[in-house]
């Protein structure tokens, strides 16, 4: 029976990788469209924006699915049975925060640096929440290899980030966005969870994640607006208000890639998208050659992170199957 399923892992690979690499170009442009809400709009409102319209498109989108009632009885089984706790269902707020970090911070560092910083944290993160078996599946063990990338990693957003001309306040704000990443980072652990209970279906941990997320956006524009005025919107381009579209496909392909190969893999194939669309959008937006260069260097250093902390072919899947103390006996999945 093992031999069989193997082949077939191995050649799904490819597809979860491709959409990583894509849902990774779309979070490097929804970082640049947010921030550029941000800039006419106010930070806050910009990223309440976006997670509203990304919870209204998930909700046109269950008038054209299918199976959701088995999802969701299936996901209450799972609650019921505490074989997912409540706090997995709470992924949207780290999704939230991200949105948020994004408006805050985007602009300001411009779209590479803002993606170095995002993709290191997340990556280093992933190591973790792999290892923890916080994600779907078995838990996969750190390695040296893994660590080394994870680490390697972190190099790679230290040296466009202590390169900059102005160090202290670009340090500064890279902190943000890398500590978003962590929080991304456990969001595609736990949604990848929610994503299993409900039958592998993606739509409850996709609607859960916008739901939460959006809630979290609600109750700061209302401290907001409590404390001090919102800002006045000026008018924009049309194109600045579809951070949101984008962030359905950023959360619906990590649900879909991290039940098949785990967060640290979806992570980094997110980070090759990210940086390949930062590198893409730095020219278009005007930021000056120099800067591209320093970049460069970084998605380098990343490369190498890929290299030394993505999983070895198919091991690191077989590696947990290998415990046949609790799978082979009858009452081993249940403990």
């Amino acid at each position: 029976m093992s031999t069989t399923a193997a082949p077939r892992a191995e050649g799904s690979w490819a597809l979860p990788l491709a959409g990583a690499v894509a849902a990774g170009a779309a979070l490097a442009l929804e970082s640049v469209v947010n921030g550029r809400l941000g800039e006419h709009a106010g930070s806050l409102s910009a990223a309440a924006w976006s997670n509203t319209l990304s919870l209204s498109l998930t909700a046109v989108a269950s008038l054209f699915l299918t199976g959701l009632r088995p999802a969701f009885t299936a996901l209450q089984a799972a609650l019921r049975s505490r074989a997912l706790r409540p706090w997995h269902c709470l992924g949207g707020l780290a999704g939230g925060s991200m949105v948020l970090t994004q408006a805050l911070t985007a602009a300001a560092l411009g779209p590479a640096p803002y993606t170095l910083a995002l993709v290191s944290g997340l990556t280093l993160c992933g190591v973790a929440v792999d290892h923890l078996g916080l994600g779907p599946g078995s838990p996969r063990r750190i390695t040296r290899r893994r660590l080394a990338g994870g680490l390697l990693a972190v190099c790679a957003v230290a040296f466009p980030v202590l390169a900059a001309p102005d160090t202290d306040r670009t340090v500064g704000l890279a902190l943000l966005p890398f500590l978003a990443g962590c929080a991304l980072s456990w969001q595609m652990g736990v949604n990848g969870r929610v994503d299993e209970a409900a039958g592998k279906h993606p739509y409850p941990a996709v609607l859960l994640s916008f739901a939460t997320g959006t809630a979290l956006m609600a109750a700061a524009v209302t401290a907001s607006a409590l404390l001090s005025a919102l800002p006045t919107p000026r008018s924009g381009p049309l194109w600045h208000y579809t951070g949101g579209l984008l962030g359905c496909v950023v959360v619906l392909s990590a649900v879909l890639t991290v039940r098949r190969i785990g967060v640290l893999a979806a992570g980094l194939g997110m980070i090759s998208g990210q940086v390949l669309g930062s590198l893409a959008l730095g020219p278009l937006l005007g930021e000056p050659p120099a800067h591209q260069g320093v970049v460069s260097v970084g998605a380098l250093l990343l490369i190498g992170a890929a290299v030394l902390a993505a999983p070895a072919g198919n091991r690191s899947r077989s590696g947990p199957l290998t415990p046949p103390m609790s799978q082979h006996q009858p009452g081993g999945r249940r403990k």
